[in-house]
């Protein structure tokens, strides 16, 4: 049976180089992506945050949710990785879309299906969207009226969970959670690695001193 040009399967060459390219561009955020900046990002202390009155929760998904409680409520992600870099049971959800006729690049992190870090990047923008995106931020939260939009802005909530605009190459909006769990689960991995590359000198320093 022949097959019409609506149904035609890529050849196996373009629809490599297709997935290759998509993947690339996923992989340019998760390349940045390590073990010590994430543990880093979560037990970091900021000065002089906004305590805000709701409890911060990106797209109402309250921190540690499931990655299946995620995607029911969003849906299926445009990709999605785990074991990241030098993390263990660490997966990113990312979603890609338009928000307010901008470019727009969606991330939930989990460690150990418990959903941490969340951040949203205008990967196009203008002025005006960051006013925008400012106000609505100001509003859902109940920030004080008398806040004006900076270059970077620090909001939290009763819990502790941190919610950080900050204008840059991309115009970016982060969601950390305050809960301790994923910090020490980071702390953990770290120890382990600390220890692995200790004896991994030794053993080097063992090595050379038998040489010379």
């Amino acid at each position: 049976m022949k097959q019409t040009l609506q149904y035609r399967i890529l050849p196996y060459n373009r629809y490599s180089s297709f997935y290759q390219e998509r993947e690339s561009f996923y992989r340019s955020f998760i390349n940045q992506y390590y073990l010590d900046f994430a543990h880093q990002q979560l037990t970091q202390e900021l000065y002089d945050p906004y305590l805000i009155k709701t409890l911060i929760a990106p797209q109402d998904i309250q921190f540690g949710a499931s990655p299946r409680r995620v995607i029911w409520k969003i849906g299926m992600p445009s990709f999605q990785v785990k074991d990241i870099n030098d993390f263990k049971d660490h997966k990113i959800l990312f979603y890609r879309t338009k928000l307010l006729r901008q470019k727009v690049l969606i991330q939930f992190h989990f460690i150990d299906s418990f959903f941490y870090y969340s951040q949203l990047s205008f990967l196009t923008f203008t002025e005006k969207t960051n006013d925008i995106l400012f106000n609505s931020i100001r509003s859902k939260y109940e920030c004080p009226a008398p806040l004006e939009a900076q270059d970077k802005m620090v909001m939290t909530d009763i819990c502790g969970n941190k919610l950080i605009i900050e204008k840059g190459v991309y115009l970016t909006v982060s969601y950390i959670t305050g809960d301790s769990y994923p910090r020490e689960l980071m702390k953990s991995q770290l120890q382990q690695k600390n220890e692995l590359v200790h004896k991994a000198d030794n053993y080097e320093i063992d090595k050379l001193s038998k040489i010379l």
